[in-house]
């Protein structure tokens, strides 16, 4: 055993690139289509994240297996967002395949920020209150209409033990 997590295989990713969101956005939001499109260096790997202008964000799903959430979270973030004690982005315009994309994909309001890393937390136990206190209310939002969780690996957090060094409690 290597102690690396067996999630199975990857998701065939694709490929979009700039000029290709230029495009979309273009195509089916051309009130947008004179904002600057760039991408965003650290933007996840279900999404290709880029700016849009200086107040929004495109997320653009990477592979078929991603695609799903589109849907959930043009109808639930709305829903959370008000309840939550912390800003969080909401979407703001739902996209469809066009221009060589083939999935739906969103725009968002973009929240300035940056990572969080140790060494940017000036106040440890200020952020672990202020964290603890956006897991409560989340966990307070009534979600018995929304959908099942389903995971993309079908496998739970066990595997994933081994690459943290600590058990899961599962």
């Amino acid at each position: 055993m290597s102690g690396t997590a067996d999630l199975g295989p990857l998701p065939k990713r694709i490929a979009v690139d700039v000029d290709q969101v230029r495009r979309l956005v273009a195509s089916q939001f051309p009130h947008w289509a004179d904002l600057p499109v760039e991408r965003v260096a650290n933007g996840g790997w279900d999404n290709w994240t880029f700016h849009l202008g200086s107040g929004m964000s495109v997320r653009l799903p990477s592979a078929l297996e991603y695609t799903e959430a589109v849907d959930k979270e043009h109808k639930w973030l709305p829903v959370f967002a008000p309840r939550l004690p912390l800003p969080i982005s909401t979407p703001l315009a739902k996209g469809e395949s066009g221009e060589g994309y083939p999935f739906s994909w969103s725009i968002y309001r973009w929240l300035e920020g940056e990572t969080a890393r140790v060494d940017r937390i000036a106040d440890p136990v200020r952020f672990a209150l202020d964290l603890a206190e956006f897991v409560v209310a989340l966990q307070g939002v009534d979600t018995a209409d929304g959908p099942v969780q389903v995971s993309t690996t079908g496998t739970g957090v066990a595997p994933y033990a081994p690459t943290t060094g600590r058990p899961t409690g599962g």
